[in-house]
């Protein structure tokens, strides 16, 4: 008994130094009737358990002809080489892609399920670097250490470009006329400043473009100079079809991973049009993410109050907040709840003055449920709901803009067009996004939530306590307001 236990001990103490991290947390699956657990690298070692066929399994480990895995249960110990097949839906990735986290805290797991252990933690704002992906779970390198994190919660930057599909212009007008067809007589939809970039879809006396929010038109082709660049999205949800026409009866051609760039080449209806390594097709667009880099000068002009003609449309303002509840709270003793209000209110008097018609869910410092927010979304003859709302985080460091869409059409391009204006007075990029916030999910209108900066943070806390910025926050969501309620005019006219 002496001597086997001597030899168990040499073989641990040679495991010590032979043990090779090479496939260190690389999914696999057992591809045995039975496979034996055991306690360490070797025949003599202890059997733990008793694996059946398709256990899936992360491999933390290998020496010779014997892996270390860890189950999804959270037990480890040592295989059989030959029984574990690398799962044939895991893709190494060749380069690394960061990732910013969309949560204020995510598990990092041994393997790609929630049964598997927690082994370390990440913050919002911190980045990844991912190494493969399984399913909707995706291999991170956090601190020299291999995990999981759940796709669904990180929004991946890619570090490699895509071709350019579209050629791309800029506006050399002052003042240019976007129209609804090509020709002075159609409509003006929008007017684009000096420097607005557009896609041109179509060429000619008169050019088809594609704003960076999706919308198209008609321009002069005689006022823009063709630039240098590309229009992009970014795949949202874990696995996306991409179909050979825009709706669910075309056939799919192809499909994308989560955090995938593709090149966009035009919009139809809810429907983005794109070029990818698959050809060409269409995406739902509240499965893509767009943003903006600040200051590029891609704004349009915002439609003042004087300009607009939005009589006939019913808006619900929703400050957020409210009473008992003060939402966030500056180092400075700002509330959110006064902030809120004091934007909604802006917003609501340019709306009148553009001739809309619009409700307020609270005109004074008073609490309101869900339940009676959302009623107000949901009554009869209301076109949208804008809830007016601004940020906070545990990390003061953290700041920026961030636009919340519904589940119901037309919320994506409302959200995205407030979004983009909001980012080009100068504030950080946190992107267009959907969450399970109940004034979203529950209104059957267009729907958007905006965050329009963070009172966590010093520098945005300073800003939202100057009436000039809220000012020009307002403009920002006004003039996203006004072009998509003018472009379902369009829409209801053709």
């Amino acid at each position: 008994m002496r001597r086997r236990i001597t030899i168990v001990g040499l073989i641990i103490m040679l495991v010590t130094v032979f043990v090779s991290s090479v496939g260190a947390a690389t999914p696999g699956t057992v591809n045995t009737a039975l496979l034996n657990l055991r306690s360490g690298p070797g025949p003599a070692f202890k059997v733990l358990t008793t694996l059946p066929a398709e256990t899936p399994l992360v491999v933390l480990a290998q020496t010779g002809d014997w892996r270390q895995v860890m189950t999804a249960a959270g037990k480890t110990g040592w295989v059989f080489g030959q029984f574990v097949a690398a799962d044939a839906n895991f893709r190494a990735l060749s380069r690394s892609v960061t990732v910013t986290i969309g949560v204020r805290s995510l598990n990092v797991r041994q393997g790609p399920a929630t049964s598997f252990p927690v082994i370390s933690t990440v913050r919002e704002g911190q980045l990844l670097s991912v190494t493969g992906q399984l399913g909707s779970w995706l291999q991170v390198e956090n601190s020299g250490r291999l995990g999981f994190v759940h796709a669904d919660f990180v929004t991946q930057v890619a570090q490699e470009e895509q071709a350019v599909t579209v050629p791309l212009a800029r506006v050399t007008a002052s003042s240019l006329n976007l129209r609804g067809g090509g020709g002075t007589q159609f409509p003006i939809v929008a007017r684009l400043n000096r420097g607005t970039t557009v896609a041109v879809l179509s060429e000619g006396a008169w050019a088809r473009v594609m704003l960076e929010n999706g919308a198209t038109g008609f321009v002069s082709s005689e006022f823009i100079e063709q630039v240098r660049g590309q229009a992009q999205a970014r795949i949202t949800a874990s696995v996306v079809n991409q179909r050979s026409g825009p709706g669910t009866t075309f056939p799919v051609v192809t499909t994308h991973p989560r955090g995938q760039t593709i090149a966009v080449s035009g919009l139809s209806g809810e429907w983005v049009k794109v070029s990818s390594a698959g050809g060409a097709g269409y995406i739902l667009s509240n499965l893509l993410s767009f943003s903006f880099a600040p200051g590029d000068g891609t704004a349009l002009v915002p439609t003042s109050p004087t300009a607009a003609d939005l009589s006939g449309f019913t808006v619900v303002i929703d400050p957020g907040h409210g009473g008992r509840d003060p939402g966030a709270i500056a180092a400075s003793g700002l509330r959110e709840s006064d902030v809120n209000l004091t934007m909604s209110e802006q917003l609501r008097a340019m709306l009148e003055a553009a001739g809309a018609q619009v409700v307020m869910t609270r005109t004074t410092d008073i609490g309101l449920t869900l339940a009676e927010r959302i009623a107000f979304g949901n009554a009869p003859g209301v076109d949208l709901f804008v809830s007016v709302h601004n940020n906070a985080h545990t990390n003061p460091q953290i700041s920026g803009t961030q636009t919340f869409y519904g589940v119901t059409e037309g919320s994506f391009a409302l959200a995205l067009g407030v979004h983009r204006r909001l980012v080009a007075l100068g504030l950080n990029d946190r992107a267009v996004l959907t969450a399970n916030f109940a004034v979203l999910q529950r209104t059957t209108v267009p729907a958007i939530l905006i965050e329009t900066a963070f009172l966590s943070n010093p520098h945005n806390a300073a800003l939202l306590g100057q009436a000039s910025f809220v000012s020009r926050a307002v403009e920002a969501h006004f003039a996203g307001i006004s072009e998509w309620l003018l472009s379902r005019r369009n829409q209801r006219a053709d």
